[in-house]
């Protein structure tokens, strides 16, 4: 079929808005979810290579992007909270869980690695 052919044009549509609807769903799985690797895991979806081009569908993948990000730093940031409000004897267990549990941050979230070891040093500082 032809690029102008109004059937392969609906079809790319009608694919778009599966695709859209595909991801407002993992957004509202990205929201409930309470570990970073469960997160890494639903922050990963790719995009149909026919939908390359369509603004909406590469639009709703970085809002996938975007919701599993800002999940992933309330999860860090509570975290960290719990980490010093510990007992001092208990901390070094915690530290070393939370590296382990940030290993999981891959994929598209794995620049937070760096970014919630930085934050730890930092709330370490103030306390």
């Amino acid at each position: 079929m032809a690029r102008g052919d109004p059937a392969e044009q609906a079809v790319l549509r009608l694919e778009s808005r599966r695709f859209v609807s595909r991801c407002e769903g993992q957004i509202a799985l990205i929201q409930r979810a309470d570990s970073l690797r469960e997160l890494s895991r639903l922050a990963t979806i790719p995009l149909p290579y026919r939908l390359a081009e369509d603004y909406p569908a590469r639009d709703a993948q970085r809002h996938v992007t975007q919701a599993a990000e800002e999940r992933a730093r309330e999860i860090i940031h509570d975290q960290i909270d719990r980490c010093l409000r510990a007992e001092p004897e208990r901390r070094d267990i915690l530290k070393s869980k939370l590296a382990e549990d940030w290993a999981n941050l891959t994929g598209v979230l794995g620049h937070l690695r760096a970014w919630a070891q930085g934050k730890l040093a930092s709330a370490q500082q103030l306390r």
